[in-house]
């Protein structure tokens, strides 16, 4: 099954499309080219010719500013394949029965071709590491993974060339390269912008996070958790994997209103998925005191944990791998 996106009228999908191009800075081909996308593809997309897979949809939604995602979100609707495809397809199949015939038997063939060699990874020799559980959480908070036509095996990470190209290359790379030192990732600064992207083409990988953590490919933005395994490891291993998704999605800043005698430090968490969120309130209300809920009017999640006395405990229990944290940490340490 997959899930498509289609706008409810015209008006909406060109003002999608005008504020991808506004927001972005990036030409029409560079957009392409980053998100793979070919031109074909991208002018059905625009023209309404064609709906758009729900992967490259929120791809495309990531360049948008949040009061316009929402806004957005209320003139699209989902379409599931399987069941838009039923009434086409058995006309199709009707009208075309001698060439579908002959892709199945083609199909049929080219199974038994892949099958005689098929290349299995076996990670029996793998030890889960707090190590490890940061990079699980650098995937839960940046990350992405999916497979095209069957061959092409796709992991992407999103951040912030200012401020987390340290922590790519200093931290979560060498991470995963200790346990797949064949990894090649290949990292680019798109042009005009100040996002960071780290990709890893690799079958190895994709399997990795697939087998040993449960992940499922495609768009994890509303369902995504810390993976069980993680949650039963005990607490070194679950803090390590909050670690790596504040380090990403999560944001420390000082409050500096005239209430305060000094700078006011906050930790603080977005998230569209509500598991995630019901799984990081359970586990960090036991430690310390949340102002948390869901703001209705953008049905997103909000974790907060502030105070000095907290930052202490957050430094000593959890911490920050990330620059960009550490650095303001240190004005008030």
């Amino acid at each position: 099954m997959s899930i498509f996106i289609k706008f409810i009228d015209d008006t909406s999908r060109v003002a999608f499309f005008n504020k991808i191009k506004e927001n972005s800075n990036l030409t029409w081909k560079d957009l392409r080219k980053t998100h793979q996308i070919s031109k074909g593809c991208l002018d059905n997309y625009k023209s309404g010719l064609s709906a758009i897979p729900e992967i490259i949809f929120h791809k495309l939604l990531s360049y948008l500013p949040e009061e316009f995602k929402f806004n957005t979100l209320q003139t699209t609707i989902s379409i599931d394949s399987t069941d838009w495809l039923k009434k086409g397809g058995r006309n199709a199949y009707r009208i075309n029965f001698k060439k579908f015939e002959e892709g199945r038997l083609k199909g049929i063939k080219s199974i038994k071709i892949i099958s005689k060699k098929p290349k299995i990874f076996s990670f029996s020799t793998f030890k889960l590491s707090p190590e490890i559980c940061e990079f699980v959480g650098t995937f839960i908070g940046d990350g992405f993974f999916n497979c095209y036509n069957n061959k092409l095996y796709h992991i992407e990470f999103s951040g912030d060339k200012r401020f987390d190209t340290d922590y790519y290359y200093e931290t979560i790379i060498p991470i995963i390269k200790r346990e797949i030192p064949e990894l090649k990732p290949q990292i680019s600064f798109p042009k005009n912008k100040n996002t960071l992207k780290v990709r890893f083409f690799s079958k190895k990988l994709f399997c990795f996070l697939k087998q040993e953590f449960g992940f499922k490919p495609g768009v994890k933005t509303y369902t995504v958790t810390i993976p069980e395994r993680i949650m039963n490891a005990g607490e070194e291993y679950i803090d390590r994997a909050i670690r790596g998704i504040f380090d990403t999605d999560g944001t420390f800043f000082l409050d500096e209103r005239k209430s305060y005698k000094r700078p006011y430090p906050r930790i603080s968490l977005q998230t569209a998925s509500e598991p995630l969120y019901n799984q990081l309130r359970e586990y960090l209300s036991k430690y310390f005191s949340l102002n948390s809920g869901k703001n209705k009017n953008r049905n997103i999640y909000y974790i907060e944990i502030y105070g000095f006395d907290s930052l202490k405990k957050w430094m000593s229990k959890i911490g920050f791998s990330n620059k960009r944290h550490l650095n303001k940490i240190a004005t008030v340490a």
